[in-house]
């Protein structure tokens, strides 16, 4: 994670104008109750939560842990899955989790070993490791996802170049090898390599402009939506896995194809190369920043949530893609008007409703009917505390309590006429104060 004081480099940036457009945005106010607290389970070091019925599946840093919520009102951990127990001396850094059926996956986002884990959760009371996919060259996988029998696992890398035929990188664009990798666990003991998509390949500009990994991604009824950053939303055609092609791309920061030239490996340290060329202060802030995808569930719209850090919070827009030959914004969901770091973060969508994290703006619902207008219906708000997650399951909202690598954090039951008005028992982590997906580590 970059360390970075955020007031410092908001006075070199000066004040950023908010976007404004002919697109409808959530009301302010929500026209029904607020979100209640219903059950709650503390999971130390908790990221990512997602849910297959009764049980939820928290990422923790090092693996993750099962809590079942059958009774929603006394949620328990009735398992923990520890890859340290698996590895060899492993670097732990799983921030992502996701299941389908009876498998679920999680991603390490290190290179030590960079990857994937697959777990048998037959029985979500006692997982059962099966393997670890590592891709080739070696990647960190900040985020996955899971559909049948294909995981998808979201690229970051740099493009190294050799130029004198040495062996040895001489040049290295940052997030120049961003991309889309797509894996047959079909065979979660055996997991093989289907295909992977380049950035480089359909918009190589995009990928020389240094800022844009990708950072997370959604597949569903044979497309897969990918997150990357100031290149915006691409969708491919992943109907055949071994073969996606480029179906469309939009949501672009109007810089996000600016190319800079590569890091000299040999020349300079990444820190002299950040000085002088890496544009950090726009790899933080607005416009861009596409840091979550999620389309609706008959696939005309898509949502896309920015992850901001200087310039005021990102907020999340809505694309009507209908025709995939002309994407077109329709609506937007503005940042909470509340104190303290409300960026978007990670969100769930349901036919007609959007459940969303906004770290210290809470967990909030809004009424997407009309995607061109959406409503905000419900929160959860307790002050002090920085969510995560956002997950719509059996008539509840699942909010996770980002924890962070640490001894705090866990999952809140929210529901919107039963439970009490408290905040969590537990405590959870400060918010970040830059992106998960940190470009120094490309050196």
């Amino acid at each position: 994670m970059i360390e970075k004081n955020r007031r410092t480099i908001l006075k070199l940036l000066g004040s950023t104008a908010a976007l404004t457009g002919t697109v409808g945005t959530a009301s302010a106010t929500p026209d029904l109750g607020s979100l209640r607290l219903f059950g709650q389970q503390a999971v130390d070091g908790a990221m990512e939560t997602v849910a297959q019925g009764r049980y939820a599946y928290v990422a923790n840093g090092t693996g993750m842990a099962v809590v079942d919520w059958e009774n929603p009102g006394r949620p328990q951990t009735v398992a923990v899955a520890d890859l340290n127990d698996e590895l060899a001396d492993p670097t732990l850094s799983v921030k992502d989790v996701k299941v389908d059926g009876d498998v679920a996956a999680l991603a390490n986002d290190t290179e030590n070993p960079g990857g994937i884990a697959l777990y048998d959760v037959s029985d979500p009371t006692n997982p059962e490791y099966q393997s670890f996919y590592e891709p080739t060259p070696s990647a960190n996988i900040h985020n996955c996802h899971l559909v049948g029998d294909y995981a998808y696992l979201a690229l970051g890398e740099p493009w190294n170049i050799d130029t004198d035929g040495d062996g040895q990188r001489d040049l290295a664009r940052l997030f120049g090898d961003a991309g889309v990798e797509i894996v047959d666990v079909s065979d979660p003991a055996n997991p093989t390599h289907a295909s992977t998509w380049y950035l480089k390949d359909e918009l190589p500009a995009y990928a020389k402009a240094g800022v844009n990994p990708c950072h997370d991604l959604y597949a569903q009824d044979g497309l897969v939506y990918a997150a990357f950053w100031d290149a915006g939303t691409v969708v491919l055609d992943a109907s055949d896995p071994t073969d996606p092609e480029f179906v469309t791309q939009f949501g672009a920061a109007p810089r996000g194809d600016e190319v800079i030239r590569p890091w000299r490996v040999e020349e300079e340290t990444i820190d002299e190369y950040f000085a002088e060329v890496f544009p950090l202060a726009r790899y933080y802030a607005a416009p861009g920043n596409a840091h979550y995808v999620q389309p609706s569930p008959d696939g005309d719209h898509v949502y896309v949530g920015a992850e901001t850090f200087l310039g005021g919070p990102g907020g999340i827009d809505v694309w009507d893609v209908s025709d995939f030959s002309a994407p077109t914004q329709v609506g937007r969901i503005d940042p909470p008007n509340v104190s303290g770091f409300r960026t978007s973060h990670n969100f769930d969508v349901t036919e007609n409703r959007l459940h969303a994290s906004w770290y210290e703006g809470g967990v909030r619902v809004y009424d997407v009917t009309d995607p061109s207008t959406p409503t905000e219906v419900a929160s959860y708000d307790p002050d002090g505390v920085s969510f995560w997650t956002a997950v719509a399951e059996r008539g509840f909202t699942l909010g996770g309590v980002y924890g962070a690598m640490s001894e705090q954090g866990g999952m809140t039951v929210l529901h919107t006429d039963e439970g009490v008005k408290e905040p969590p028992a537990f405590s959870g982590a400060d918010s970040p104060s830059g992106p998960e997906v940190d470009p120094k580590d490309q050196s």
